[in-house]
């Protein structure tokens, strides 16, 4: 189990596996065997590494955000609460996996449903999360299993062909689809900015004057971004709470920055970690693509792969930024709101504001426009705090207090799990 454990935790192995699958079943030659194994394997690391880089800069944002205004509450982290929880659910939420991959295969070979979920680390939450509810409920130790293998089975292999509707316009093709936790918001979305939205208003084509034709290079906007959100926290917190931000990027070198140094960089920083990531997608897609064709050739003809939404990042960068900052000050509305409707305050997430919010946008925008973008995201801002609210006394008997699950496919699901199965107990 802890082998298994390591190896969906590493979502870059698991993809240089498949790689190397689909080329061996291709009968590729050897040196193409190792390019593509190797390319698919940098370019999906070239993501977490990114990834990491933005998570670092985030995460010092926040503290210092939170400092500056006060703000106390339950923080959703997928990660924070399965590390606090895997000795107590890891193993029965790891053959939860295998069983649920078992079922995906099996699905997109039988039926049409030909989506082969890639993101296992985000069904490895999954299970943390229906494992945890279905614990609470009594259940034995194989109705939790089997109970919450075939949901997430099915989930793998039906929640990307429902959205593949709307992210086939944007991708251009039908190479790949989109595996994420978020793929409820998405699809709400996406139908909301068809509905209310004006598709011919894109973000991308918003027109800005020459003076302003800096914007329009998506790196300087991202740093500018974020340079005004650091500015902005820094201003309002005190002095102890600017060098704790520092000294979780710096360590002890915090000492020998200024504030003025520390904004300009990490703003710099963030950019550099999103270009990283998004230059990552581009490897990462050029290889498993083509590759996987060989994979679904033997386990499921016709199987289509569903990877990571950072991938779209680069169809729409104006949206991207949109969703962000949409999403993120929903969340902060919704820290105002929440004491006076009973609600415990949900801090918001900045990673998941960051990346579902601006996947959501990008949603939007394609059936909606610009007023798409903004309606997907203001929902998907809800939908990180509504449910993690509503949920969260779901997990009290971890006892992993402070912290919950954040994306809305986690809170969704252990939410439903809870209502149609606490029926019968």
């Amino acid at each position: 189990m802890d082998i298994l454990l390591s190896l969906v935790k590493t979502p870059s192995v698991i993809i240089a596996i498949v790689a190397f699958l689909g080329l061996i079943f291709q009968r590729a030659p050897i040196s193409r065997i190792i390019t593509g194994t190797l390319l698919s394997f940098i370019g999906f690391t070239m993501i977490k590494v990114g990834g990491s880089i933005l998570m670092k800069v985030l995460t010092a944002f926040s503290s210092l955000f939170s400092n500056a205004f006060n703000i106390v509450g339950v923080v959703p982290s997928n990660e924070a609460i399965m590390a606090a929880t895997i000795d107590k659910l890891g193993a029965t939420a790891a053959v939860i996996l295998l069983f649920s991959m078992v079922l995906n295969i099996l699905l997109a070979r039988f039926t049409r449903f030909k989506n082969i979920y890639l993101s296992l680390h985000l069904v490895l939450f999954m299970a943390f999360a229906l494992t945890a509810v279905l614990a609470e409920l009594g259940y034995s130790h194989v109705a939790i299993v089997t109970i919450a293998s075939i949901f997430i089975g099915c989930y793998m292999a039906i929640s990307p062909y429902i959205l593949s509707k709307f992210s086939r316009d944007i991708i251009g093709s039908n190479d790949y689809a989109i595996s994420h936790a978020a793929i409820s918001s998405y699809i709400i979305g996406s139908y909301m900015g068809k509905w209310f939205g004006n598709k011919k208003h894109d973000t991308e084509h918003v027109v800005i004057s020459n003076k302003f034709d800096f914007i329009r290079e998506p790196n300087v906007a991202t740093l500018l971004t974020m340079l005004i959100l650091l500015v902005i926290s820094s201003i309002f917190a005190t002095q102890p709470q600017v060098k704790d931000a520092m000294a979780m990027v710096y360590g002890a070198g915090a000492a020998d920055k200024n504030v003025l140094i520390f904004v300009l960089e990490q703003s710099a920083i963030f950019a550099c970690g999103l270009y990283m990531a998004k230059a990552g997608v581009n490897m990462f897609t050029a290889e498993i693509v083509p590759a996987f064709k060989g994979f679904a050739k033997v386990f499921a003809p016709g199987a289509v792969p569903a990877v990571d939404v950072m991938v779209l990042f680069t169809k729409a960068p104006n949206a991207t930024l949109i969703g962000f900052l949409v999403s993120f000050l929903v969340e902060l509305v919704c820290i105002l709101i929440f004491p006076f409707i009973g609600l415990p305050i949900i801090v918001p997430g900045i990673m998941a504001s960051f990346i579902t919010g601006g996947a959501a946008a990008i949603f939007g925008n394609a059936t909606g426009g610009f007023r798409g973008a903004i309606i997907a995201s203001t929902i998907n801002g809800l939908l990180l705090c509504v449910f993690p609210a509503l949920t969260l006394h779901l997990f009290a008997g971890l006892g992993a207090n402070g912290v919950t699950f954040a994306d809305p496919d986690f809170t969704i699901s252990s939410l439903l799990i809870n209502t149609v199965f606490g029926w019968f107990k």
